[in-house]
């Protein structure tokens, strides 16, 4: 879609989940759910239901806004006197002259060690993105801001007691499964199911609502443990399951030919680390008809687990405080842990979440609680986990995410600070719904422990950390996982020779950070980011 006049605002859409309504486009990503609804414009953001994006024209400014994971982001750049927006890199890209395309060197620094760009920077130069939970407004004449319109604020008089939130997250469960269950109809939904607990509650709870067509699936290298689990949950609440088992050779092969290419160009968005995991499993699902064609994916993230260094929330930690364990904590890909400090995108962001939320220098435990949830929501889930969903997309298949819907959303806030700042009244919800619905228990998945004898272990242990070792001992056996992953990850660092890979590992670059360089320098996406 295009203006007619030379500063009418060009809008490029590729997705097939948009609805138009005179100046108001609408995006869903559950498809023909018919017209947009009457009123929605006028409604509150945070009142809206599902995931969404929404774009309105009022004849001079345009305004964009989006939902509370970002499902869907806008990019928007400013060229010829008149604002270009499009959901589609591709698109942008054909639209801007020869020589526009140029790569913005602070974004791309951060992105290397984070694997998102933050804010609303991309790794294109004069070209910016939509924010989760926010309105953009691209004024007529040349002028922007973008602003949050939820304010992350925890419930004054929250609950404490366990059993009172129990049935306040179960009512909020039931509310966002069953209108997301009344929406697809009689289609086929599809649940990645893990050994862990998000996806074993929606497993549950779609279950527990009488879901009609569900099939489970998983996947990974033969005899990952996390595959034995995953059957073991399916087959305890009666569901189909397949596993896809990867082998890291093949997969390295397809990932370097053409579908690969189409994929990582499809879903970076100009913002993020294209999202391997899925992608194997995804093009065998399509390729041999494992699922329907118009099947629904129902991927468990959830606005649970949000919080990191629960410690700082003993005593009144200062603001810099906070925001320093913020920034290292997401800056580490490449095992630099102080480069943050040189990262102003980063920077940028982090203080501007601070002011979002309005805290102040000294802050009390829930408010560090609302600034490291809010940042990791805003930013590192909403650009490299939810950003996932644009895989589904990229097999022409739909999803839904019913577990950061606003119900969700809001009872999470209304809980206590000992129900929420560490995953453990969760994990025990989760368990007894999963006891209720299959009528017994298994275990959750976790990594497999090194077994040695208890005295001799103790031992090694203390002397290892006498002289530092215990250090030694952990990237040893981080770098040994890197390398032979049950998710055979490191398939997608094959163009790095493993002794490079070796080297870096043992100096703390993680998987991802492997995968950052590799984009940024074009062994995994030549062309889509300029050298310069």
């Amino acid at each position: 879609m295009s203006g007619t006049d030379s500063t009418t605002p060009e809008i490029l859409l590729a997705s097939p989940g948009w609805a138009s309504q005179g100046g108001a486009h609408l995006w869903r990503p559950l498809r023909d759910q018919g017209p947009i609804p009457p009123g929605l414009a006028a409604s509150a953001p945070a009142t809206r239901a599902g995931q969404w994006t929404l774009i309105e024209h009022d004849g001079e400014d345009l305004v964009l806004t989006t939902d509370r994971p970002r499902s869907h982001h806008l990019l928007f750049t400013r060229l010829e006197g008149r604002w270009v927006v499009s959901d589609d890199s591709r698109l942008l890209r054909e639209r801007l002259p020869a020589g526009a395309w140029r790569r913005d060197r602070g974004a791309a620094e951060s992105f290397l060690h984070l694997g998102f760009t933050p804010g609303t920077s991309t790794l294109i130069s004069g070209v910016h993105a939509t924010p989760a939970a926010s309105t953009t407004l691209l004024r007529a004449d040349g002028s922007w801001e973008s602003r949050a319109w939820e304010d992350y604020r925890f419930a004054s008089s929250p609950i404490s007691d366990g059993e009172e939130y129990a049935e306040a997250f179960a009512g909020a469960m039931d509310a966002a499964v069953s209108r997301l269950l009344d929406a697809v109809g009689e289609r086929q939904l599809v649940l990645p199911l893990s050994g862990g607990l998000d996806s074993r509650l929606l497993a549950a709870w779609l279950t527990r609502l009488g879901a009609g067509r569900i099939t489970a699936f998983t996947y990974g290298k033969a005899g990952a443990r996390e595959t034995a689990v995953s059957q073991q949950v399916a087959e305890a609440m009666g569901l189909p399951w397949f596993s896809v088992e990867l082998d890291p050779a093949e997969i390295a092969g397809d990932w370097a030919g053409r579908g690969g290419a189409r994929f990582r160009a499809s879903t970076w968005g100009a913002t993020s680390l294209p999202h391997p995991q899925d992608w194997y499993a995804l093009e065998r699902m399509r390729r041999e008809g494992l699922v329907d064609d118009d099947a629904v994916f129902l991927p468990g993230h959830t606005i649970v687990g949000n919080m990191h260094d629960e410690s700082l929330l003993d005593g009144s930690p200062a603001r810099a405080r906070v925001l320093s364990t913020i920034a290292s904590h997401h800056a580490v890909l490449q095992g630099r842990p102080r480069a943050y400090r040189r990262l102003e995108g980063l920077r940028a962001a982090v203080l501007g979440a601070a002011r979002e939320l309005g805290v102040g220098a000294d802050l009390a435990p829930r408010d560090a609680q609302r600034l490291i949830e809010w940042f990791n929501l805003r930013e590192r889930q909403a650009k490299y986990i939810n950003n996932s969903m644009k895989g589904y997309e990229a097999f022409g298949y739909d999803w839904a995410l019913p577990m950061l819907d606003r119900e969700l959303w809001d009872v999470w806030l209304r809980g206590s600070e000992g129900l929420t700042a560490t995953r453990q009244w969760y994990a025990g919800f989760t368990m007894r719904t999963y006891a209720e619905v299959t009528g017994q228990e298994t275990a959750l998945f976790a990594p497999a422990a090194t077994r040695l004898p208890a005295l001799p272990k103790r031992a090694l242990l203390a002397g290892l950390r006498a002289t530092r070792g215990d250090r030694a001992l952990s990237r040893y056996r981080s770098v040994r996982t890197m390398l032979d992953h049950p998710m055979a990850f490191e398939a997608f660092s094959e163009p790095i020779p493993r002794r490079e890979q070796v080297a870096r590992m043992v100096l703390g670059t993680s998987t991802l950070g492997l995968w950052t360089r590799l984009f940024l320098d074009g062994g995994w996406a030549p062309g889509l980011v300029p050298a310069n």
